[in-house]
């Protein structure tokens, strides 16, 4: 069982790596200012969508996660339906299980989401129910990556449920 004097530590940690994060988004954003663009490389048919995931991981993390939360723990239980120590805790759990969770550049260089993107996303869809595709307006992740990202925090917390339910479809 853990002892306050733990959890604390775990979630100092957890800030820890959030804020080395968004350093590094911060870094990235300078860097691309002086980039030049480049062309090429896209799917046939696909629309590329500039999310500005940099930008929404910057807001969620100054909204609830700074030192100093737009929104304070009140307002993060009700919209997370959870305290924020639990949901910090379950962060480090998925992350720790799944390398998928990890913030990491994509292959033109961008960073990705991160970890605490990724699993408000999936929150969001379990606590509200809101579709897949509405999760782009605030966490900036599209909806096959909110889908994918769903399943797998399911298959990490219910394996025999998600196995069941996967068969079915």
């Amino acid at each position: 069982m853990n002892t306050i004097a733990q959890l604390d530590e775990e979630k100092e940690e957890i800030m820890m790596v959030a804020l080395k994060n968004n350093n590094m988004t911060i870094s990235h954003c300078i860097g691309e200012l002086n980039r030049p663009i480049r062309h090429g490389g896209s799917v046939h048919g696909h629309v590329v969508i500039d999310r500005d995931r940099e930008m929404g991981d910057y807001n969620l993390f100054m909204d609830y996660f700074s030192p100093n939360p737009r929104y304070g723990e009140a307002l993060f239980r009700r919209r997370y339906r959870m305290s924020q120590d639990l949901f910090l805790q379950i962060v480090g759990v998925v992350t720790n299980h799944d390398n998928y969770f990890h913030q990491r550049r994509n292959a033109t260089g961008r960073i990705g989401s991160s970890a605490l993107q990724k699993i408000t996303a999936v929150f969001r869809m379990l606590a509200y129910g809101v579709p897949a595709d509405s999760i782009d307006e605030y966490v900036k992740i599209g909806e096959s990556t909110a889908i994918e990202m769903y399943e797998k925090v399911l298959s990490i917390y219910c394996p025999n449920i998600w196995r069941t339910l996967s068969k079915k479809t």
